[in-house]
């Protein structure tokens, strides 16, 4: 079974409006997705791992930076980095590039702003899909804790 299936499954078990977009290649970059969606409805399901080992799903719009302080904050945790493509595989069961908010991943962090468009484009379990689904249930079926953990434009423009 492809990991689409696993995930279109997941969602029509909860009664979730959903709509599988599908690309003919692997979808690596917003700007190649942005040429069949809006740009500013995509949500990058991040996989990280804190300083106990522990994985964390970080739920941001497509255009935006974690911000690691903001992060280490709100976990309370000595430090966080991203995933290795193995690890992001072990923790959510689905490969890099195709993470959706719904995985085995059970700390999940989102962002308020990705609550800014009633619909919204995840990760589609493979890298060639990507799955529109209302953001609110993507909240509600991953217990999602609403926090700002994005960078903000000012520290964004020193890092220039």
């Amino acid at each position: 079974m492809s990991y689409s299936k696993t995930l279109t499954s997941f969602v029509t078990s909860k009664n979730l409006w959903y709509r599988l977009i599908e690309f003919s290649e692997p979808v690596k970059t917003v700007e190649q997705a942005s040429r069949q969606i809006d740009a500013e409805k995509i949500v990058k399901s991040i996989v990280m791992v804190d300083s106990n080992s522990n994985p964390i799903l970080a739920l941001v719009p497509a255009k935006s930076m974690i911000s690691h302080k903001k992060l280490k904050k709100v976990l309370d945790v000595r430090d966080v980095r991203l995933a290795s493509h193995d690890e992001v595989l072990r923790f959510s069961g689905y490969p890099a590039g195709g993470v959706p908010p719904f995985n085995n991943i059970k700390r999940v962090i989102a962002d308020p702003q990705i609550l800014t468009n009633e619909t919204i484009v995840v990760g589609g379990g493979d890298v060639d899909k990507l799955l529109e689904v209302r953001a609110k249930d993507v909240i509600e079926v991953s217990n999602a804790q609403i926090v700002d953990i994005i960078q903000n434009l000012t520290s964004l423009n020193k890092l220039t």
